[in-house]
């Protein structure tokens, strides 16, 4: 009891002077905190602030959009779709490369041509002295295995191939790309880079 009794009094020392700070304090040289919710005392944010406000209450922004929704934790810069739909013949299946040690790269992209799941791409061959290595991060999208061809032409997200090593010339390699959710899976044979 006397243990809980003197961590709760040690939170109340570490807190409390941070709950009454004065007005125009300041945290981090960016954020300034304002005057406590009903106090009457007028925001002036300092120049460069970046104050939001109040933050919204649980009413205003549930829980469960904190957490998954837009601006939470989950998806922080992601944007449902107008309608809500996702349908196949919605999606996007975009492909690209080769740019620089990228030689191909895969993503699915809804309506808005925001990032989706990432495929798996698995090399069925490559040639000897050639490695192969992936990473998920953005490239340009140059076509489609399938589905809309909005976003083609954009900045796409997926997985991405990159191939190091001395190639004799006319290698190729070849990937079979299988998209998420029951997707399609499609075999790309890519020509690599003579060196």
């Amino acid at each position: 009891m006397s243990r809980s009794l003197l961590t709760a009094a040690a939170l109340v020392a570490v807190t409390l002077p941070a709950l009454v700070a004065p007005a125009g304090a300041q945290q981090d040289g960016s954020i300034v905190i304002g005057p406590p919710p009903g106090s009457g005392l007028p925001f002036v944010p300092g120049p460069g602030a970046q104050d939001r406000g109040v933050p919204p209450n649980f009413q205003q922004y549930p829980l469960l959009s904190r957490i998954f929704g837009f601006g939470g934790a989950v998806f922080p810069g992601y944007v449902s779709p107008s309608s809500g739909r996702n349908d196949r013949d919605r999606l996007a299946y975009l492909t690209g490369g080769p740019k620089g040690r990228m030689i191909f790269a895969a993503g699915t992209a809804d309506r808005l041509c925001q990032m989706g799941q990432a495929p798996r791409i698995r090399v069925l061959s490559a040639p000897a002295g050639v490695k192969i290595t992936q990473d998920i991060g953005s490239f340009f999208a140059t076509g489609t295995d399938a589905g809309s061809r909005r976003c083609v032409g954009t900045t796409a997200g997926g997985t991405r191939v990159f191939a190091s090593g001395r190639a004799p010339r006319g290698s190729t390699v070849t990937l079979r790309v299988t998209y998420p959710l029951n997707g399609p899976s499609y075999t790309h044979v890519v020509a690599l880079p003579s060196k």
